[in-house]
């Protein structure tokens, strides 16, 4: 690095201005920005990417540092970006904590980030500044964004004293180091697990997760919510867990499966700017961590779809999560399923999914389709003429890489 870089002597107004054009250029494209640190955040380090909220509190985290930093040179570019820290990025502290997970894990994750940061200013600088004075622009920028980062590492290390301090020995605390365990799979006796959550574990388990998408919620939304499901379907006081400021992690306890429509009546009831993802109801310890696993992939699902509403079933979305775990296999696989239907018109393929989930019954495809029986009927003629060879007999085959392919995996 450069003497003027390392002593932060001021720059010319000349080079104050190619520093502001190269900010420019560096946040042309902010949301590629953001997508490039965060990937390589939690790819270096995939315990930031354990849970949604979590990885959800990275991205904030490091959209709010990023554009921190660039206001403030595009306020006084070429000088020294003063240490402050945006709340953002100091949440992240209480996250990590409640979520069980290393302060280092954050810090490998926020230094890769930092590296793909340093590739776009350098790019940023080769396309802003003359040939001549690249090479200084460049080394003010990387110099700059390494003290940010450092400084905002400090910040976090300092809140994380804080919070830990505040939540260590508190009931909190217990819980989710309790909670974390048993979603581990590490040894921990169901009795002693009972005694610190709370929370009978011997019986019918179904796991939520509440969400607010804007995170304009009231104040204790998430527990209130719970508290009323539980009341509403007659079960013993829940379990709730702030995964973050945003999210909240839900176990409901019952003597039997809980139907999951009853479930997206009520939440809608309860809270309806709130989004829901439930996992099947499972028993025992394994039961408890199997249905948080469930909901936690069925609000993946959600987030990648736009158009699923504010409650997602895991049961209706298994498919597309067992689908995106092998996204070649699949699509191989819908092609030989379907041969030439694979790429024929979408209303064909809706109409045969729709018919093979009726169990071929015409009448209730054209119900659900609000069209006409003949249609229904010459569309499916029409569909299984495209198919490698008709679909009597292959109806599980063909309705399984339909439904593949309704969910666009």
């Amino acid at each position: 690095m450069s003497k003027l870089a390392r002593s932060w002597e001021p720059f010319s107004e000349h080079q104050a201005r190619l520093v502001l054009a190269t900010v420019e250029q560096f946040v042309a494209n902010a949301d590629r920005l953001l997508e490039d640190m965060v990937t390589a955040a939690v790819t270096a380090a995939p315990a930031l990417a354990s849970d949604p909220a979590l990885e959800e509190s990275v991205r904030a985290s490091v959209r709010a540092m990023t554009s921190r930093w660039s206001e403030a040179q595009r306020r006084r570019p070429g000088h020294r970006v003063p240490v402050d820290v945006p709340p953002e990025a100091l949440d992240i502290a209480r996250d990590l904590i409640r979520h069980g997970v290393d302060f280092q894990h954050l810090q490998t994750g926020y230094r890769y980030a930092e590296n793909v940061g340093c590739r776009h200013w350098l790019l940023a600088a080769a396309a802003a500044a003359p040939p001549e004075e690249v090479a200084l622009i460049a080394d003010y920028g990387l110099g700059s964004i390494n003290e940010w980062v450092g400084a905002a590492l400090a910040s976090i290390t300092e809140r994380i004293e804080q919070e830990r301090d505040e939540l260590l020995g508190g009931v909190l605390s217990r819980r989710m180091e309790t909670v974390t365990l048993i979603l581990e799979g590490a040894p921990i006796k169901e009795d002693i697990a009972r005694e610190r959550l709370g929370y009978d574990l011997s019986t019918w388990h179904t796991g939520l997760v509440l969400w607010s998408p804007t995170g304009d919620h009231e104040q204790g939304v998430f527990e209130q919510t719970a508290r009323l499901l539980a009341l509403r379907s007659e079960l013993p006081p829940p379990l709730t867990l702030s995964a973050s400021t945003t999210t909240a992690w839900v176990w409901l306890s019952s003597d039997q499966p809980l139907d999951s429509r009853q479930l997206a009546e009520m939440i809608s009831q309860a809270s309806p700017g709130l989004m829901a993802a439930a996992g099947s109801s499972r028993a025992h310890m394994s039961g408890f961590r199997r249905t948080h696993r469930e909901a936690v992939a069925a609000r993946r699902v959600t987030e990648r779809y736009v158009e699923m509403g504010p409650f997602t079933a895991y049961d209706d979305v298994v498919i597309a999560v067992l689908a995106s775990q092998d996204k070649e296999a699949a699509h191989e696989f819908i092609a030989d399923a379907l041969g030439q239907l694979a790429n024929a018109d979408s209303t064909l393929k809706e109409t045969l999914r729709i018919y093979l989930q009726e169990d071929a019954n015409t009448a209730r495809t054209a119900a659900r389709l609000f069209t006409h029986r003949n249609t229904i009927l010459n569309r499916i003629e029409r569909a299984e003429r495209l198919l490698p060879r008709s679909s009597s007999g292959w109806h599980l085959r063909v309705g399984l890489a339909l439904e593949m392919a309704h969910w666009s995996v």
